[in-house]
């Protein structure tokens, strides 16, 4: 027999995981800290390879005057420069990325208790069902049969 209570809750559960639910339900199986470790990780390897790009741009922007002036660079200070924007820059980028993927995890934790506090409820109600099928009685949540 199917109950208005138990559709309602099955279409909140299914909009919930069209919607949100493909980014939510994956995060949630993480640790927050795993989580934000993680991504954390994966954008240092970005902001590495963005660094990169950069740089050779503005190489290839600057290649007439580099040529020309390649004797006169002080190699030693040009690589300790590029180090010292390369930490900044990936620092920026990971302490962004940390500040970032904490509070999406964080504005995700509601969703997910009520998305689990509704499937908790969902099968509740089907092991009832299934109960009473049987010719048990339900009373209080305890099944008693006879």
């Amino acid at each position: 027999m199917v109950r208005e209570e138990n559709v309602k809750l099955m279409s909140r559960i299914a909009i919930y995981e069209k919607q949100k639910g493909r980014t939510e339900i994956p995060m949630h199986c993480f640790y927050k800290a795993d989580y934000v470790r993680l991504h954390a990780l994966k954008s240092i390897v970005y902001a590495t390879i963005t660094f990169v790009f950069i740089a050779a741009l503005v190489i290839l922007y600057r290649l007439d005057d580099i040529l020309s002036n390649i004797l006169k660079y002080d190699y030693k200070k040009l690589v300790i420069g590029i180090m010292v924007a390369y930490a900044i820059w990936v620092f920026v980028y990971w302490l962004i990325a940390r500040i970032l993927y904490a509070k999406r995890y964080e504005e995700s934790r509601s969703n997910i208790i009520i998305y689990n506090h509704n499937l908790k409820k969902l099968q509740e109600e089907a092991e009832k069902d299934v109960v009473r099928t049987k010719g048990g009685v339900v009373i209080d949540d305890d099944f008693v049969d006879f």
